[in-house]
């Protein structure tokens, strides 16, 4: 391109932002947070900027007695140090509240969170809003562990014709630290009209109930989502795995998406509601590809595929311990898949290795 050529496209992009018909990137204020005061303040004057904001944790430990609320765009929080050891958010505590405690509350767009850690809420430590057109969610690095509901809900209504679109998930762990939950009502990851997600890299630990029912999923998307994709991700010792859909009605189904690469373990036999590891429930449109699954209880499947409208789903090249079935007319192409005993010296090198920790 000549010296000539450049001088004109330079000249016509001075002109189409001058006059407005481009956009030009949102300007960075950064605004430094050293103790909660200054953090909820931080928060409000974010929601009003008109630009993008990123606000900086120092290290510590803040006690979050109200909810952080984010209901602007294009809000980074995220901390100074980049360790989630070293920046720890708290609410009041894992127990049933009369009040709904959500520690960060994400109705805006272009919302980023990483390098910290959430615990103890009375309900979600993360609420993400599909009824508020919530797109563009971003967590990472980040460690969330011990609310008495589900970790991170992104939520909607049965009325709502919104979604949270292009949320992203990567390297992050979600637990519970007592080795089990504080009741059955609990999850990882629970969404609902979610559209176009990644959940990459993380690892859940855990989330098993102690009593009753079986625990939420560790990764769970339904009701009205659509192309998922579960890759790479770790889940040690919780109730259920990785599921899409809900039930026989297409309302709760999620349609489209890759299941690939994961690792599921749940070797605790103290867990008595052990559960699957992949399944799909009226989900179409689903591959399942390439996971380990390695169930040591008594029951029987790794991956299951349920009801009619689950259809064009193809699982290949997953190895596990348990079976892979159909059930109430679910159909798949099954393909490469391996049963087989062979995790058992996995396994043994595993609980070497933890004694000699």
């Amino acid at each position: 391109m000549s010296h000539h050529q450049n001088k004109i496209i330079g000249l016509i992009l001075f002109y189409c932002l001058a006059s407005g018909l481009v956009a030009a990137a949102p300007t960075l204020q950064i605004i430094n947070a050293n103790n909660e005061a200054q953090l909820y303040k931080a928060v409000h004057q974010a929601n009003q900027s008109k630009g993008a904001t990123r606000i900086v944790l120092a290290n510590g430990h803040y006690n979050i007695k109200q909810r952080l609320s984010f209901s602007g765009s294009h809000i980074n929080l995220t901390s100074l140090s980049g360790d989630p050891s070293l920046v720890v958010l708290s609410g009041q505590g894992m127990k049933k509240s009369p009040s709904a405690e959500i520690l960060i509350d994400v109705s805006g767009s272009h919302i980023s969170l990483s390098g910290f850690t959430l615990q103890q809420s009375a309900n979600h430590l993360i609420q993400v809003r599909a009824e508020k057109n919530a797109d563009n969610f971003s967590l990472s690095n980040c460690v969330l562990r011990d609310s008495y509901e589900q970790l991170l809900k992104v939520s909607s209504s049965p009325s709502s014709k919104t979604f949270a679109d292009y949320g992203n998930i990567k390297n992050c762990v979600f637990e519970y630290t007592a080795g089990v939950g504080p009741q059955y009502y609990i999850g990882g990851i629970d969404a609902h009209s979610s559209r176009n997600w990644t959940i990459v890299g993380n690892t859940f630990k855990n989330i098993a109930s102690p009593s009753q029912h079986v625990a939420e999923h560790a990764i769970h998307f339904w009701r009205k989502s659509a192309n998922i994709t579960v890759l790479n991700n770790t889940i040690e010792n919780c109730d259920r795995g990785i599921g899409f859909g809900l039930g026989d009605d297409i309302k709760n189904q999620t349609v489209g998406g890759l299941i690939a690469n994961n690792s599921i373990f749940n070797t605790n036999t103290s867990h008595q509601f052990s559960d699957v590891g992949i399944i799909l429930e009226a989900s179409p449109n689903i591959d399942i590809i390439n996971n380990k699954i390695i169930i040591d209880g008594t029951y029987p499947n790794a991956i299951e595929y349920r009801f009619a409208a689950t259809k064009n789903v193809a699982i290949k090249d997953n190895v596990t311990n348990k079976s892979i079935v159909s059930r109430d007319g679910g159909q798949a192409e099954l393909s490469g898949n391996q049963q087989a005993n062979v995790f058992s010296k996995v396994k043994q090198n595993l609980e070497y290795l933890i004694e000699r920790l």
